[in-house]
């Protein structure tokens, strides 16, 4: 398959798959961007694609796989965004129970690893941000996300034993 018939097949096919695209993600630009990709990896894999009988099929189901697995993606990054985002936990804001917040600093003193412990308090008692804790640490974001979880984990374990 040669560039010309790739070009045909983009002004044939590029509207439809560009609104299958946008009726499963929502946002018209990364619709556009499916689709797109779609047509460069045709491009890439020219050999691959030589025989290909059913174009139109083997492009519409591209496109599918392709927004099902960036919605996929998005939904990972939603679901561990809000399990390390701690501000919508209300059981580790500091109340007026000024002893529960104690017991709660001594136990994480005991069971987390140094450097979780010192992340923990980076983040719910001095306000940083993940960037900002990261940068002063050395360590990527990701490693802060990890901590954090790694004490919300133990921290729930506690919450739950003490309840």
């Amino acid at each position: 398959m040669n560039q010309t018939e790739i070009a045909q097949l983009f002004s044939q096919h590029y509207g439809r798959l560009t609104r299958l695209a946008g009726t499963l993600l929502y946002d018209d630009e990364e619709a556009r961007d499916v689709v797109s990709e779609v047509f460069a990896t045709l491009i890439d894999r020219n050999a691959a694609t030589e025989g290909l009988s059913h174009i139109e099929a083997y492009l519409t189901m591209s496109v599918r796989n392709r927004c099902l697995n960036l919605l996929e993606h998005k939904s990972v990054r939603a679901r561990f965004e809000q399990a390390y985002t701690m501000e919508t936990e209300p059981s580790l804001q500091p109340t007026d129970d000024d002893d529960r917040l104690k017991r709660l600093l001594a136990y994480a003193e005991k069971n987390l690893t140094e450097q979780t412990l010192r992340v923990f308090r980076m983040r719910h008692l001095q306000g940083m941000k993940y960037q900002e804790i990261a940068d002063r640490l050395g360590i990527s974001r990701v490693m802060v996300y990890r901590h954090l979880a790694q004490a919300m984990g133990k921290i729930r374990e506690y919450m739950n034993v003490k309840r």
